[in-house]
């Protein structure tokens, strides 16, 4: 089986071509870190002036499409879908319900920031919730033991086999026995703060989410303002019109 080239090898002919042809073994040589006498010997060996430029792609010989036909996966596939984050959706490709369910989403975006302003007080309060029961004990000590193999006494026992002869001897059976027992007692302190650095997030989020509604509120007033100038300056201009007859 022949060797395969050196990726360094490859990379010094296509840095040859891409300098148009010019630049000497020692300037491809410095910029690859190799000896400059390597590279001239690539440049001899493979005929570097007669072959033509590297083509972009899969390298010569490589099996990547074996057995493809050719052709691209079939329209609107789902191959690439890993999590369905950036998942295209197709309104004939869904289920009735779905559809259903997509007739009901709420597009209205004053209503879309109210709904998720609920959600998040929603998730305010069981985090307010977790801190309390952790503070009344809910997340109390326990107690943790721990056991060892330990050996117990001999004991005599009989042995009779199949020919009727008795034998004694002594066995030792080992048995697990608790060797100690521990008060495990939970951070408190640090699952608190762990669940108010959650909360804080949540609360930031919130606060941003009314700060938006407020400005919805105000482009909709000034949306309104403007139109009771208009109908303003239209009674204006119509009451000109009329006393200029």
């Amino acid at each position: 089986m022949a060797k395969e080239r050196s990726p360094l090898r490859r990379k010094a002919f296509k840095i040859w071509c891409d300098s148009g042809r010019t630049m000497k073994p020692s300037q491809i040589a410095n910029k690859l870190r190799i000896n400059p006498s390597l590279v001239r010997k690539w440049k001899s060996v493979d005929d570097w002036e007669n072959r033509s430029n590297p083509t972009v792609g899969a390298p010569y010989g490589n099996k990547n499409a074996l057995g493809n036909k050719g052709g691209g996966a079939p329209p609107r596939n789902k191959n690439a879908v890993t999590h369905g984050m950036y998942e295209t959706i197709w309104a004939d490709m869904l289920d009735p319900a779905e559809q259903i369910k997509l007739m009901q989403v709420e597009t209205d975006p004053r209503k879309q920031v109210e709904n998720e302003i609920r959600f998040l007080e929603l998730r305010e309060r069981r985090m307010l919730e977790r801190i309390n029961k952790i503070n009344e004990g809910w997340d109390s000590s326990s107690v943790v033991s721990e056991s060892a193999l330990i050996k117990d006494d001999e004991t005599d026992i009989t042995v009779i086999d199949d020919n009727g002869k008795t034998t004694h001897m002594k066995i030792t059976q080992p048995v697990f026995k608790e060797v100690a027992r521990k008060v495990k007692t939970p951070q408190v302190l640090e699952r608190i703060l762990a669940i108010e650095d959650a909360l804080t997030r949540v609360q930031d989020k919130k606060a941003k989410l009314i700060e938006l509604l407020l400005k919805i509120d105000r482009k909709e007033l000034d949306r309104e303002e403007q139109l009771v100038r208009i109908e303003k300056l239209r009674a204006d201009v119509k009451l000109i019109n009329s006393k200029a007859w």
